[in-house]
């Protein structure tokens, strides 16, 4: 039984181990948890990240963590005049019942679509980002909380990586550009969260989760990237 009970450890941690690092997508509700932090500072991407590689672009748009996700990840292929969107919409939490085995149906599924766009797309996404101040150095510092509204981008071109995010307190979140010119490569058919001012409170508190049946964690900005 020993035996038996220290092999299902080792094979748990190894799973969990393999999970904690991201391969670009966000589809599995169980691992999704432990990659999240890795797909959020772009791991998977700047581990490819060289000059002469495709471009490749992703933005995050954190709808209240537990109530909508949206991730857009787009590749560009330097041969061609096009590029590939793949957007993905999702709610962050688990669903006890999905772990039961009642399906992905729930607040777990995850809702997807790949598009090619063109060229003048994917130029009008490098405009709405040069627009919204993407340019500029990330903040250090900057504060992203689950339970709250706001807008991550990476990119890297030719072997450069850089990486931006946009609050309440440094954006519009509403106004930001980014949700007209993506829209035209998301195909899921899920109605966009607009923002809104959500109530927050006790976080003061170490126990403070968010509230019943729901997830809460923030995120910090480093140099380029998150402060992990």
């Amino acid at each position: 039984m020993n035996v038996i009970s220290s092999s299902l450890r080792i094979m748990c941690l190894s799973i969990l181990l393999t999970a904690c690092t991201a391969d670009g997508g966000t589809n599995n509700p169980v691992f999704r948890p432990f990659q999240w932090y890795s797909y959020a500072n772009g791991d998977d991407i700047r581990a490819n990240c060289a000059p002469g590689r495709n471009a490749r672009y992703r933005l995050i748009y954190n709808a209240i963590y537990d109530e909508q996700v949206r991730t857009y990840d787009i590749l560009q292929i330097a041969t061609s005049d096009s590029a590939t969107q793949t957007t993905r919409v999702f709610r962050g939490g688990i669903s006890v019942n999905w772990l039961l085995g009642a399906g992905v149906s729930g607040p777990a599924a995850t809702h997807e679509s790949k598009e090619v766009i063109s060229l003048k797309d994917l130029i009008a996404i490098e405009q709405a980002l040069i627009k919204s101040g993407f340019e500029k150095p990330a903040i250090k510092g900057q504060i992203l909380h689950s339970d709250e509204f706001y807008w991550i981008a990476m990119v890297c071109r030719d072997g450069n990586f850089k990486y931006y995010a946009w609050t309440d307190d440094n954006a519009d979140i509403a106004k930001l550009p980014f949700r007209e010119v993506l829209s035209k490569g998301d195909k899921t058919g899920v109605p966009f969260q607009e923002p809104y001012v959500p109530v927050v409170f006790g976080r003061s508190s170490r126990y403070y989760n968010g509230g019943r049946d729901s997830t809460y964690f923030k995120l910090q900005i480093g140099d380029n990237g998150l402060d992990l």
